[in-house]
């Protein structure tokens, strides 16, 4: 067994490095990685090795410990003074927003606001500190982990850019690539077809411009398990060599300069698509492959793996906690244990293993090689697929059901799609050829997308990672600026879904991960940018019912679904209505199992006089404030609730009530607060809450 051990370390050199190197970065009890990694080096007496892990442990170490006192530096800024100076390249620009750094050894930070800034420019800027975002729901957007993954320590807003200019560094070629990239993606999408599906799918597949992607076409890859494909990783720079090495043998060019060409042209590529991570790391692997080849010197798939890891972890240790550097890596991993197996796997379909090669015909040949390479893409996917899944499940929150297969299916496609991309941006002078080549690249993205849709809407395509929520549960979510939405049971009631951001990124991505599933939309706020986030809404539960607050009888109506029955108690139609607030019904929701929520929102206290005296009896009582004809503390008194929710928002509601025999709890939500009510008791963002 010890002399097994010692071979694999023996061929694998930089592993135990690499894992000493993961147990310093991530710290605490992992340090034990690296204690083991240096003792078994030590008692299998292979002292290079040993030397190897303590140096590049020791590397890691220096560079958090760097890290951590420019941290702890920007933190006392902060707490002195009201606004700083910061000074930095620009790193990465965001929709409203840029990421300011100093190189690999500084911490970087997150500046918002609107801007005109471009990567690779040098700034002094005046900022003021800003507050770090609220705990999220599991499942949605995280900014404090996307932060932790990018290395941001400290997030600011932008009051004023003081001083720009522009210096020759690694992040100006990164600039220039980016430039590149946009003039090379408006070949792909001329002016006037921005609105074309498959030409966004080739902007994003071929040179990875998804910023040009629509939220739409995204979902199905989202859904069939293949966004992958979009990032541009190992998966596009293994394409894009392969292409530019089979031209190069078609022109008739030697081993010795293909390679360097190879090196070349991918190096391009990857600059020119943004040079992120998984991209290095591809062309990494790339770069030590060929040149083993060159130098004529056996390459070792797992060592390879580990110098590009390596490598990355040392110059930025918080890649460590990037959901790309995870997948990239790990699927890269498993492609190589895939690639083992397949080549050890006896031939599903073709003659025997053991006939030799050289008696077989041209048809026996092509169906050897047929064989061999659908049991690769079989193993090799399903290898991917067993790791990329418990990844996805910890840092995605969801589970794509028939992602293996929709791989399967697009294996074939993708070479075909990024050819004719290519083709076409290299033809495209060429009046008669490039209608041709566009036509070609068109007609082949489209052809992908039906592949992906075809899978992305088979049942239980993607599901949460969460099990669904019970019918007696509850739900309700800040939107921010005041704004909330809540849902009553499962299947229930959604009111007030908010506007199409809200939709978009707060309150479908909450349904889905919390597991509920809408059996009635209820849009309470006028407005047309309102009832088009209920249409959204509706359009991801297309099977539940949309109803406006115009659209209730005056007299009021009920609603009855499998958690439970809906009452709505309008105000009296001779009330005023000059407020939309004035027009709010208020629901009572009788579950399934007992349970009595009383939903008051925004409505006047006018609705609930007109509510019978035992109607108004719950055990759950959720507030608004209707500045106008706001509930007394009587009012809220004789509905002897034991848990009142006040909505965000809500604070001119008076909390003091009459004496009761058992005072109701208040539980006051802040803007991005969510809280949720199940039988195990009430969640507040995450925790479990109890009454002060």
């Amino acid at each position: 067994m010890a002399c097994k051990l010692r071979r694999f370390l023996l061929s694998a050199p930089l592993f135990l490095p690499l894992t000493a190197v993961v147990g310093v970065i991530v710290g605490s009890w992992w340090m034990v990685m690296a204690a083991v990694s240096f003792l078994l080096a030590l008692v299998l007496r292979l002292w290079r090795i040993s030397a190897a892990v303590v140096l590049c442990g020791l590397l890691a170490w220096l560079h958090e410990a760097v890290l951590r006192q420019s941290s702890v530096r920007i933190g006392e800024q902060i707490q002195q003074s009201d606004l700083i100076v910061l000074h930095g390249t620009v790193e990465k620009t965001l929709r409203k927003g840029f990421v300011l750094g100093n190189g690999f050894f500084e911490p970087s930070v997150l500046i918002r606001g609107e801007n005109d800034v471009a990567v690779g420019e040098k700034l002094r800027v005046l900022a003021e500190p800003s507050e770090n975002h609220e705990v999220s729901m599991p499942g949605l957007f995280d900014a404090e982990s996307w932060k932790k993954g990018l290395g941001i320590t400290a997030e600011f807003h932008l009051v004023r850019i003081e001083e720009r200019s522009r210096l020759i560094s690694l992040y100006t070629l990164q600039a220039w690539g980016l430039a590149v990239r946009e003039a090379l993606a408006g070949r792909l999408m001329p002016e006037g077809t921005e609105a074309d599906v498959e030409r966004q799918i080739l902007c994003a597949l071929v040179l990875g411009a998804r910023e040009r992607a629509e939220e739409e076409v995204l979902d199905d890859f989202r859904r069939g398990g293949c966004l992958h494909a979009f990032a541009v990783s190992g998966l596009h720079v293994g394409l894009f060599s392969a292409i530019l090495l089979g031209l190069l043998r078609l022109l008739r060019t030697g081993p010795g300069v293909s390679r360097w060409l190879v090196l070349a042209g991918v190096g391009a590529y990857v600059v020119m698509t943004g040079a992120s991570v998984p991209a290095l790391r591809a062309y990494l692997l790339l770069v030590v492959v060929l040149g083993a080849l060159i130098l004529r010197r056996r390459c070792r798939l797992l060592n390879t793996w580990c110098f590009a890891a390596l490598l990355v972890l040392l110059l930025a240790p918080h890649q460590l906690f990037n959901a790309g550097f995870l997948l990239s890596f790990a699927v890269y991993g498993a492609l190589c244990i895939g690639l083992h197996f397949c080549m050890k796997e006896s031939p599903w379909f073709s003659p025997d293993a053991y006939i030799p090669l050289r008696i077989l015909n041209r048809w026996e040949r092509a169906y050897r090689n047929l064989d061999f390479w659908l049991r690769g893409v079989v193993i090799v996917s399903l290898s991917s697929w067993l790791v990329a899944t418990p990844i996805t499940l910890l840092c995605f929150h969801t589970f794509n059901t028939w992602s293996i297969l929709t791989n399967i299916a697009i294996t074939p496609v993708l070479p075909v799609v990024m050819c004719c991309g290519l083709l076409h941006l290299a033809l495209w002078w060429l009046p008669g050829v490039c209608l041709v080549t566009d036509w070609l690249a068109v007609k082949s993205a489209g052809v992908l997308l039906g592949v992906v849709a075809f899978f992305a809407d088979w049942p239980a395509a993607w599901l949460p990672a969460a099990p669904p929520a019970a019918p007696q549960e509850l739900m309700v979510s800040g939107c921010g600026f005041g704004q909330s939405f809540t849902v009553l049971g499962n299947p229930g009631l959604v009111i007030n879904p908010g506007n199409e951001m809200n939709v978009q990124f707060r309150t479908y991505p909450s349904l889905f991960h919390a597991g509920f599933s809408p059996a009635a939309i209820l849009q309470t706020r006028p407005g047309k940018n309102y009832s088009l986030g209920a249409e959204q809404l509706h359009a991801c539960f297309p099977v539940s019912s949309l109803f406006r607050v115009n659209d209730l009888k005056p007299q009021g109506m009920s609603l009855r679904t499998g958690a439970g029955v809906y009452t709505f108690y309008p105000p009296s139609p001779s009330f005023p209505r000059r407020l939309a607030d004035n027009r709010l019904p208020i629901i009572r929701w009788q579950g399934c199992n007992g349970l009595r929520v009383l939903y008051v929102g925004q409505a006047p206290a006018e609705a609930l006089h007109r509510m019978p005296p035992e109607a108004r009896r719950a055990e759950v009582l959720i507030l608004g404030n209707n500045e106008v004809f706001p509930l007394s503390s009587e009012d809220i008194a004789s509905c002897e609730a034991r848990l009142v929710i006040l909505l965000p928002g809500s604070g001119g509601i008076n909390k003091t009530q009459p004496e009761q025999d058992a005072p109701a709890a208040w539980l006051e939500m802040k803007d991005k607060d969510w809280v949720r009510l199940s039988p195990g008791g009430v969640e507040l963002n995450g925790s479990k809450w109890s009454a002060p």
